[in-house]
This record gives structure tokens, sequence and C-alpha cells, in this order.
């Protein structure tokens, strides 16, 4: 998804002068350095930070290839955030983050089966490489009650731990670093977006309203995963770059980036109960293969594929197309304190209207027999997205384990409800692999967090199970603080599964999630100086 050629249209023109003028603004008053009228309106932070993951086991699909001990990243990052306050009423933010990485043996051996092919450009510098202002906005007080918010900036409409309800406004970047990475603002992408706050005291709340014009950058759309064969791509499809035969498309009429999308929220309290509700329209976050109507891919564009894409009439690439279809999501979030169990207790729903779905059909067709499963179409279902958590303080660990403080708990139960479910749709959880959707589809997460020597010591235990499907994740992480402004940290990112597909993915396949990751454990440690 890094399409970062394009051509400049008057408003891509704009939007690109709009970047350095304000981070211009916003650094403007280190020229007046030694003007006291600037004394205290400018303010910045950031880090560096060093990371590497070694694989730790031997993948099933780089075949006469030992995985085992290998590099698969050395990634160096630099972050700044800046803000200046002009006045009472404007300040000036930008957020910028430069990474640099390099290209391991490793990376080298899927670039040489294929990784990146699409581009030609090797998986460092074009899709690991990165330079980017991720946010510059200015906030306005216009009064008392009214705030607003204009220019690229996140925004955070839920709370859940890995898998989102609410969360949907946006999309992530899930190449360089999957879903592991527990800082959601370093994965999740900004959209050029003008929001309003307005506080409503009289009745204990306030709205939040935010509407997407259409500016944004091809890269800055919908969650990304790694379909071009690199560090993060799934079993069996290591050095596969999908893009040679399906590419993204950005103007399906069911998806296209150019559509303003937005939102509304009442967030509130009600006596001890934190509470809002929400609607949204904004892009599925996960990828949808659109198929093509004909064989082009095996030389014969005149013949029909027998399957039909959705938007378009044809498709961008000779087997179909990956587009982000548009949704409406009803949501609701409550929170509140129980001096019962002695827990916060937290949760989410949301109704996400005409839900995509890839499918196998009952006779599945060329395409779908020839590449993988999923290259039958689409179709879409409302779904009933819904999470519980309970955060829980456990002191017994200061007697047990020695803990300065009580443990954190905090256990998380996520699941996805189709209405109207009927197997014999055969709807699949992703394209490439045959897993059949479930009429209850279901997660559980669990985070067990210690802490010694004045939070100096930080042990942690992260646990996630697919509980309709069976596998899951595991991931013990140790962090210290070695000085005031360094952080070291390491951990192990591991996997469990029930089954896996071999390449290539027959029509009989039924993988799910932790399937796509059979193999992929890890070894993750980062350094990190705070400034």
């Amino acid at each position: 998804m890094k399409q970062r050629k394009m051509k400049l249209t008057r408003r891509s023109r704009l939007i690109h002068a709009l970047i350095p003028a304000a981070v211009t603004v916003a650094a403007s008053p280190l020229a007046l350095a030694d003007d006291n009228s600037g004394e205290g309106r400018f303010h910045f932070d950031g880090y560096l930070r060093e990371e590497v993951s070694i694989n730790a086991k031997n993948w099933q699909d780089t075949p006469g290839y030992n995985d085992t001990g290998k590099v698969s990243m050395a990634r160096t990052t630099a972050r700044l955030n800046m803000d200046f306050k002009a006045n009472d009423t404007v300040t000036f933010v930008a957020k910028a983050r430069a990474s640099k990485e390099l290209n391991t043996p490793f990376l080298k051996h899927l670039e040489g089966m294929g990784a990146n092919s699409y581009r030609n450009q090797g998986l460092t510098r074009d899709l690991y490489d990165d330079v980017d202002v991720r946010e510059w906005y200015a906030d306005v007080k216009a009064s008392d009650r009214v705030k607003f918010r204009f220019g690229k900036q996140q925004i955070v409409w839920g709370e859940t731990d890995f898998f989102v309800a609410n969360d949907l406004a946006q999309g992530y970047d899930n190449v360089w670093r999957s879903f592991l990475e527990p800082a959601n603002e370093e994965l999740r992408k900004g959209n050029i977006i003008l929001k309003a706050n307005i506080d409503v005291p009289e009745a204990n709340g306030g709205i939040e309203a935010f509407i997407r014009p259409g500016w944004d950058r091809k890269r800055d759309i919908g969650t990304e995963i790694d379909i071009y064969g690199g560090r993060w791509s799934s079993q069996p499809y290591a050095g596969v770059d999908f893009r040679k035969i399906d590419p993204y498309s950005w103007h399906n009429a069911k998806a296209d980036i150019d559509s303003k999308t937005g939102g509304v929220r009442w967030s509130g309290m009600a006596g001890d109960t934190n509470y809002s509700v929400s609607w949204m329209r904004t892009f599925y976050n996960s990828p949808i293969m659109n198929p093509s109507p004909n064989l082009a891919l095996f030389g014969l564009p005149n013949v029909p594929s027998g399957a039909t894409p959705t938007g378009s009439a044809t498709t961008a690439g000779l087997a179909g197309e990956i587009i982000y279809p548009i949704v409406n999501v009803i949501g609701a979030t409550a929170s509140r304190y129980s001096d019962m169990a002695d827990a916060v207790f937290s949760t989410e729903v949301a109704y996400i209207k005409d839900a995509p779905f890839n499918f196998a059909a009952a006779t599945p067709s060329p395409l779908s027999g020839a590449v993988a499963p999923g290259f039958d179409g689409w179709k879409t279902k409302n779904v009933i997205a819904s999470m519980i958590r309970m955060d829980k303080n456990f002191a017994f660990t200061q007697s047990l384990l020695g803990t300065e403080k009580p443990m954190f708990f905090s256990v998380q139960l996520f699941d996805k409800w189709i209405q109207n479910f009927d197997q014999n749709e055969n709807l699949l959880y992703s394209v490439g692999w045959g897993g059949r959707v479930k009429r209850h589809n279901t997660l559980a997460t669990a985070i067990f967090d210690l802490s010694y020597d004045n939070g100096r010591l930080h042990p942690q235990l992260v646990l996630g199970s697919d509980v309709t499907n069976g596998g899951g994740f595991f991931i013990p992480s140790f962090t210290t603080q070695l000085s005031k402004n360094l952080r070291w940290k390491i951990e192990y990112d591991g996997f469990w599964d029930n089954g896996y597909a071999k390449a290539p993915v027959p029509g009989s396949d039924r993988t799910t999630l932790f399937g796509y990751l059979h193999n992929r454990d890890q070894v993750y440690t980062s350094l990190t100086y705070l400034f």
C-alpha cells in the first residue's frame, strides 16, 4: 500500500505545501529564542529508538533456507513532537517520525523470493524506511465551550486491546510491526480532518464531531497488512507480492478514497458511569478482494472468470483488486468502577452495517482454484462487534512475588456476531485461506503487569486466544529503566495454531487467524532514549 508516487493534482499540491508550512510555523519560535515573548510557548519532546527482532523459528514457506536466528528487523527511529502556542486561542502541533532499517540477509532472501517485486525497490527502501510528518494540525479555542482542530490527526474512539470494536475511524500500518506494537499511535494512520468539540456541562457531557474531506494520500487509508511477502507476510506467502495480480484500487464506487467520511459522538457521565454513543461513516479497516470478471490472468481476457466484481466493471489487476469498502458504524461504550469487585468494568458495542466479507463459492471460480480461496467475490453482512473488559489490581503479588505495588490485571473478551448468518454462504476470515467465518467469532486476551524497584523493573505477560477456532499468542516481556531517559525492553512474540496452510492453498483449506502466523515467533528488543 506504499503508493508513494502519484500525479500531483491541485489539491494534493496544496496538501504537500501545508505539511512543511505546519512544521515551519511550529518551529518558528526557535528562530526567536532570544525573544522573551516566546518563552514557554514552544515545547518539544520525542525519542531515539533502536529496535531489533530475530526469528525464533524456521519458517515453513522459505524452503531450503533456515530462518531461525536471522535478524528480521534492525530499525532506527527518531520521533519529534512539537507544539507552539501562538496565543491563548491557537496552538500549532506537528509530530514527525523518521525510520531507517538495515537490509539484513533475511530481508534480502525474501526479496530474492519475490518480496515487494511489484515495485522492485527493495523492502527496506520502499516499505520500511519512512520519513513522515504523521500529524500536523492547529487547535483553535473558539469559546469556553467550542474547540476546533484542523489538519492531519488521529481519532481514537475505542479502548480495546489488540482487536478493535469502535476504533474504526482510521486504519493501521501492520506491515513493519504487525499488531504487536503496544502504542497504537505508532501504527494508527492519521487523516486530514476537521474536528469540533462542544462541551455541554448542563448534560454532563459533550459532542465530538469530525469530517474527513477526502484529501488524504493513498497510503493513509485502511489497515495495511503485509501482502508484499515481507517479514510479516503470512504462512504460506513469504516472498509473494500479491499486488502483481491484484493491486490496490482507490476509486472503486464502493471504496473511493475521495469520498467524504466522518462521525459524531456524544460522551458523558451518568452517575458514576462514563458512557458514549456514536455514529461513523468510515472505510472498513480490513482489505477486501474484488475479483476480476475475466481470465486475463491466464491470457484469456475475453473469457469470463465466473466471478463478478462489485463497484466496478473491470479491476485494476489481472486477478482482481484490493479495496476498502465504506461502512456505517453505530457504537456505544461504557465503563464504571465496581465496589463489590474492586475493579473497573468496560464495554464497547458496535453495529457495523454492511461489513464486507470475501466468500468461497460452492463451485470455485478458476481464479480461486489457481490462486487461493476468496477470489470468487464478496458480499456484505451486518455485524455486531462487542467487547467486555475487567481491569483489577491484585495485592497478593506484593507478598507472594515481592512486587512494590499490586499487580495490574486486565482480561478482555471480544466477539463479532454475524447477523442473519448462513453457513452455506461460506464467508471467509480472509482472502488467501479457506477458514469459514462462524456466527460468533470470539477472542480473549489477558494482561499481567508487575512492577519492581519504584517502577524501574517491569515484567509483563500478555496472552491471547481465538476461542472460536483455536490458536493464540503469548508475549512475555521485561522493561527496565536504565536511567532517567533510557529504557530497554526485551520480549518474545510467540504464536500457536491448530493448523496452517501450505502453498498452493487448496479449496479444502480451513486455516484461520493464528494459522497465518505459523512459526512467525520472534525475539524483539528495543532501546529508547526519551527527550
